[in-house]
């Protein structure tokens, strides 16, 4: 019984402590002061990370599939709709567990232009990785929820 108090009290201050929301693919949620959006793909496994944490307020995009592509490259494209920015991206990790992290400044100009139906992607050496349906409003409310604290 008091093993399962425990658990009780365990999950209530996880869930006390984050908001989550589900979207499609897209779960988000916002704990001790970062926000995440998280994109999985058919099988469960974590395709891309949107985060932002005060006090820079920069959203980093962290794409798990193009990480073998992204050899030697040092700038990736990020488009929302029809606007798009170059800019610098760094790899992180190797082989398989390679990823390709992007640090947006804070207030990127392309979120002032999101529409409803508007697609997320990015693009490294000529290869394009397209987010699942509300990427970009996952991304307004990662950015919002960062900038608001």
């Amino acid at each position: 019984m008091r093993k399962l108090l425990a658990a009780v009290a365990v999950v209530g201050a996880l869930a006390s402590g984050s908001a989550t929301a589900q979207n499609g693919a897209w779960s988000y949620a916002y704990v001790d002061g970062v926000a995440t959006a998280t994109q999985r793909n058919d099988d469960g496994r974590v395709t891309a990370t949107l985060t932002c944490a005060p006090p820079t307020g920069d959203i980093i995009i962290t794409d798990y599939t193009l990480g073998r592509n992204a050899r030697r490259a040092t700038v990736a494209a990020v488009r929302i709709g029809a606007m798009s920015v170059n800019v610098p991206m760094s790899i992180e990790g190797r082989g398989r567990n390679a990823r390709v992290v992007i640090n947006l400044p804070q207030r990127p100009p392309i979120l002032a232009a999101v529409q409803p139906t508007d697609r997320l992607s990015v693009t490294v050496n000529n290869t394009t990785h397209t987010y699942e349906e509300g990427g970009p409003a996952r991304m307004r409310e990662v950015a919002y929820a960062c900038w608001g604290s």
